[in-house]
């Protein structure tokens, strides 16, 4: 008599939004049988446990069909080394790419980087969600030595939660999210701190609160972010640092100068609507 199949197993390290959200869109897709939890804060695992993010919880590392790494940016790459030799593959939500593979010196040939684009200033278990990859783009960023078979495994799953797969160099990944991602988090960060300072904020707006909406979000995660791109945000932040001055000086010229270049910005960003589906 055949041996009934082996259940199909996701060990997930770090039960937060983007890993929890994983979890939920695998096990409704059909991808795994069981979902293992880790996490070192053990009040959020148990909560991922009682929601149903995971099956079971564990506290040491297990054979698993796949991993799906979903800690602080720093701490990518020890977790990446821990699990690679008990997993058929594994791989990272991590929104920095360079400084994972950098720290890891020689990847895995099973450890597949990613970055689904895709997330909120919510955090933990309780704000996951099986559907936050539908229709968001997940960037895949293989390197040299990269396997073939973890590539498509990898690809495989995303694509059967409705995400659009990009494959990029962790370089090119990480400049293009400095822009699209890191700065305004620092920005608003930054505004927020400003806005702290100024008193009371009783009376802001429905602008305020849309501009510093993402301020709210997990500040050891995006403390990990910042400081692991660093050198890409910074280019930008210059120019931002100098744009501000001078849209400032304009504002003191009391000429046409700042009306025309506040409506060719707004125009951008109307464009931006236009392209978005």
């Amino acid at each position: 008599m055949p041996k009934p199949p082996r259940p199909r197993s996701l060990l997930l390290i770090g039960t937060g939004l983007v890993g929890g959200s994983f979890a939920l869109a695998a096990k409704a897709a059909g991808l795994f049988d069981r979902v293992v939890g880790m996490d070192r804060d053990l009040d959020a695992l148990r909560q991922a446990e009682a929601l149903g993010v995971v099956d079971e919880s564990t506290k040491a590392v297990a054979e698993c069909d796949a991993a799906c790494v979903a800690v602080p940016v720093g701490d990518i790459a020890a977790w990446v080394r821990t699990v690679a030799p008990r997993a058929r593959v594994v791989f990272d939500v991590g929104s920095v790419k360079r400084a994972v593979v950098d720290a890891l010196g020689e990847p895995p040939a099973n450890y597949v980087p990613c970055h689904p684009i895709a997330g909120s200033e919510r955090a933990g278990p309780a704000a996951a969600r099986a559907d936050l990859f539908r229709g968001r783009t997940v960037s895949l960023t293989p390197v040299a030595a990269t396997a073939a078979e973890a590539m498509a495994t990898v690809r495989g799953y995303w694509e059967q939660l409705g995400a659009k797969v990009v494959v990029e160099s962790p370089a090119d990944h990480d400049k293009r999210l400095a822009l699209l991602s890191h700065l305004p988090h620092l920005v608003a960060f930054a505004f927020m701190e400003v806005a702290g300072r100024g008193g009371s904020l009783a009376g802001a707006g429905a602008g305020f609160r849309d501009f510093s909406r993402i301020a709210a979000a997990d500040a050891r995660v995006w403390a990990d972010i910042l400081r692991g791109n660093a050198a890409g945000v910074r280019p930008y932040l210059d120019d931002l640092i100098d744009t501000l001055q001078s849209l400032a000086a304009a504002g003191e010229a009391g000429d046409d100068a700042l009306a025309r270049r506040l409506a060719a910005a707004a125009e951008t960003r109307r464009n931006l609507d236009a392209q978005t589906p």
